[in-house]
């Protein structure tokens, strides 16, 4: 059986083409709950995630608009994607502690989130070194196809070196 970790050093030898396919398939394997949203992998590098969502009727609320918990669905597992390529199952343990929403916009169509941490990778890694363990915040938006601001979500991201 593979590990975790050998999957994703695996993955690096791909193009980036086939690796975001790869990752769409194997998300809802890794997060049942994900199944049927249609989830698809767009860009992942050690900068930057991006995932993307239709809109249909597994993801569509009462009011005709992306169901929120679909949304956030969507946000943790883009935020999740590139925090686990600094931080890989095995060696690092990652769970979210917290998470803050705004809404700007209804999502009226399909949308996709997009995670740049930035500064966080740094300040994880210090605290992973200096304690073993960290946390911050990571923000993750949520855009329609044309750029506009839908959501953005803050999640306090917590790993563990283990």
């Amino acid at each position: 059986m593979l590990s975790a970790l050998s999957v994703i050093e695996r993955l690096q030898t791909l193009s980036p083409r086939a690796a975001n396919f790869v990752l769409s398939q194997a998300v809802p394997l890794i997060i049942p709950s994900a199944t049927g949203l249609g989830l698809k992998v767009e860009t992942l590098t050690d900068a930057r995630s991006q995932a993307s969502l239709p809109l249909k009727r597994r993801t569509k609320n009462h009011v005709g608009s992306v169901y929120f918990g679909a949304q956030m669905t969507l946000m943790e597992i883009t935020m999740g994607l590139v925090l686990f390529r600094h931080f890989p199952p095995g060696p690092y343990g990652m769970l979210v502690n917290r998470v803050e929403a705004d809404f700007h916009a209804k999502a009226k169509g399909s949308v996709r989130a997009v995670c740049e941490p930035g500064e966080a990778v740094q300040e994880l890694r210090a605290q992973l070194d200096k304690k073993g363990r960290g946390e911050t915040w990571v923000t993750v938006r949520l855009l329609d196809l044309e750029d506009k601001p839908i959501t953005t979500a803050r999640f306090l991201a917590a790993v563990k070196r283990f």
